[in-house]
């Protein structure tokens, strides 16, 4: 036979010889386990599922900025940021507050102190973020030792009683922060509106007093006109001068026609530098055109204050809207927790779980009697060969002993 085979039937002769151990093992430990998980307290589990809102509106200010091409910046709430918002409520210390003081769980978890209640409950609560986005709420109510039909109903009651409290107390405590922000948010934005009326008519003020003192009632038209003006001025010059040379050349210098040309020149001429300073001029009905030597700058002047309007007058257009808006969303108490799956009285326990118990426990019973057939046949076979050694000591002893008598005999004899 080979050495396995001889390990195989050393293992089936323990098994047999110690049968009656195992077996009586096996069913004291499984109908102990089996007693005990009949009396042990027993755990009972609710669960609520709840949709986040999904609206970038109720993220206060930043969802007031939706409407402005910002969201490539990141603006805005998304649904992750808001489930952890709720995962944030619902582990917050004030909710778990309100759950010990609502169902008295100082006395129902035998603790001395709030604190210590509220960590009790915070093991008996699990909060998580599900796959699809959904966050799942559960609540574990157990019941005391040798409870009844009555205990365990009551707990039961409680768990579905205590998860649909959670979520209540989520909504309310969701749109109280959405208020209290909402009502910051407005205020900013208030106070930004005020400032920018203010700002908006200074700028309205700016550009009309450019307009008035450099007469820029439209100053691309007026510069046309003037250009168009000028030219026709310098036409007339050049066309005086001309008939100026032709009346000098028949006429005495004295002339009164020839002096009527002179001034007509020297008169043009001064107008013609006055559009070009904007100075000394003599015909009013030039002082609408601005002069050619200041027109870059206040070119420059009118873009800038128009520019300036026109920022305040969009600002004023979109904080006016926002305003509205932020006064809707502080007076904005709708619910923001919308349940999937309101939890529902449990009629399953969670715990214990007895089948597994009792199996497990039978497997354990089985490896311990193993263990402890292995050491007392380990403890056997030691004494075993001790004993022998001892007996042929004893005998090699006994037979040194015979054959020294036996030498001192003849030895005497001689």
């Amino acid at each position: 036979m080979g050495k396995r085979q001889v390990q195989l039937v050393d293992y089936m002769y323990l098994i047999i010889k110690w049968r009656k151990l195992i077996i009586l093992n096996f069913f004291v430990i499984c109908l102990l386990v089996a007693f005990y998980s009949l009396i042990m307290p027993k755990t009972y589990v609710a669960t609520a599922v709840i949709i986040p809102p999904t609206s970038s509106e109720s993220s206060g200010f930043l969802g007031l900025l939706s409407n402005l091409p910002l969201r490539g910046m990141g603006i805005g709430m998304d649904l992750t940021q808001q489930s952890y918002t709720f995962l944030a409520i619902l582990n917050s210390s004030t909710l778990a507050e309100k759950v010990v003081r609502q169902y008295d769980l100082i006395n129902l978890y035998q603790v001395e102190k709030l604190e210590q209640a509220q960590d009790v409950l915070r093991k008996n609560v699990q909060t998580e973020i599900r796959d699809d986005g959904m966050i799942s709420i559960s609540v574990s109510a157990s019941t005391g030792f040798f409870a009844g039909e009555v205990e365990e109903d009551t707990t039961r009651r409680l768990a579905a009683s205590m998860t649909n409290f959670f979520v209540k107390e989520l909504d309310i405590m969701n749109i109280n922060l959405q208020v209290s922000q909402a009502r910051y948010n407005r205020i900013f934005i208030e106070n930004r509106y005020n400032q920018n009326k203010l700002d908006l008519l200074e700028a309205e003020k700016k550009l009309k007093e450019f307009q008035e003192k450099y007469n820029a009632i439209s100053l691309p038209d007026q510069l046309q006109m003037a250009i168009k003006t000028a030219a026709e001025i310098q036409a007339q010059i050049k066309a005086s001068e001309v008939e100026l040379g032709y009346l000098s050349s028949s006429l005495r210098p004295d002339n009164p026609e020839i002096q009527r040309v002179r001034t007509k020149i020297t008169e043009l001429k001064k107008v013609a530098e006055s559009m070009q300073t904007g100075e000394d001029s003599t015909a009013t009905s030039l002082t609408l055109f601005p002069a050619f030597s200041k027109a870059p700058d206040l070119g420059v002047q009118l873009i800038q204050l128009e520019r300036e309007m026109e920022t305040q007058n969009a600002l004023y257009l979109f904080l006016t809207q926002q305003y509205e808006q932020a006064k809707i969303q502080e007076a904005k108490d709708t619910p923001t927790v919308q349940g999937l799956d309101r939890a529902t009285v449990p009629e399953i326990r969670s715990k214990p779980k007895r089948a597994l118990m009792v199996s497990l426990s039978g497997l354990a019973s089985i490896f311990f009697s193993f263990l402890f057939i292995a050491m007392i046949e380990f403890i056997s076979k030691t004494k075993s060969q001790k004993n022998d050694a001892s007996e042929k000591f004893q005998y090699i002893t006994m037979n040194l002993t015979s054959d020294i008598r036996k030498v001192r005999f003849w030895k005497r004899k001689q």
